[in-house]
């Protein structure tokens, strides 16, 4: 919630600007230069996700893209009507949420625009199990759109990005009981023990290697 409730506090505030025509040219030009490093952060961020890598930390990315579109709510409140491509594109960003809105309304929009509102504004839970000071297994879920969680393994890399690898193991559960050993420098042993939805007990037992990601 904290996307959303970050989000909403931007618009609303944009909208009591408008409202209110708030002239503040110093606001305007440090939220200007605030929106454009988390713009260049945001499409960094993008970048590595392609490429199966990320900042550090598990909500890194997302507080980027949240601070980005925030700047860019507030932006546009304090900005004054003009004919030039720079006030387009915040009018453009953001009249985003009220597209949202429009797409809700439409039967035939209604279901992409539920998954689309979800996928850009639904926080995920985040757990991590640390191997050593380089790797740690990590677990995502989203809400409603991931049934379980996703397993994947988290590498530490140049400082302030980490690699991720998806999909090391997938038992169909949420973790319950988790033992990771390390084997040598290029695999660990993994022992989960999770509640299945179904009834009874499902057990992972395996070596995976460390860079890789897959399952012996």
């Amino acid at each position: 919630m904290i996307t959303v409730t970050l989000l909403s506090l931007s618009y609303i505030a944009a909208i009591s600007f408008r409202i209110k025509d708030i002239k503040a040219p110093v606001a305007r030009l440090l939220t200007w230069n605030f929106h454009l490093i988390f713009l260049v952060l945001s499409v960094i961020s993008i970048i590595l996700s392609i490429n199966g890598y990320g900042f550090k930390g598990t909500q890194t990315e997302r507080m980027f893209l949240t601070l980005y579109a925030g700047s860019g709510f507030i932006l546009y409140g304090l900005s004054k009507p003009e004919i030039n491509a720079r006030y387009y594109y915040l009018a453009s960003l953001f009249a985003f949420p009220v597209v949202l809105v429009v797409g809700l309304l439409l039967p035939f929009l209604r279901t992409i625009t539920i998954l689309a509102s979800l996928t850009l504004f639904a926080d995920s839970d985040f757990e991590r199990f640390k191997i050593d000071d380089d790797f740690a297994m990590q677990t995502k879920s989203t809400g409603i759109l991931t049934r379980y969680p996703t397993y994947s393994m988290v590498e530490d890399k140049y400082w302030f990005f980490e690699k991720i690898t998806p999909d090391i193991i997938n038992p169909g559960a949420a973790p319950g009981t988790v033992k990771l050993s390390k084997l040598g420098n290029d695999s660990v042993h993994i022992q989960l023990t999770a509640g299945g939805t179904k009834g009874g007990t499902i057990r992972v037992d395996t070596i995976v290697p460390l860079r890789q990601g897959y399952i012996n």
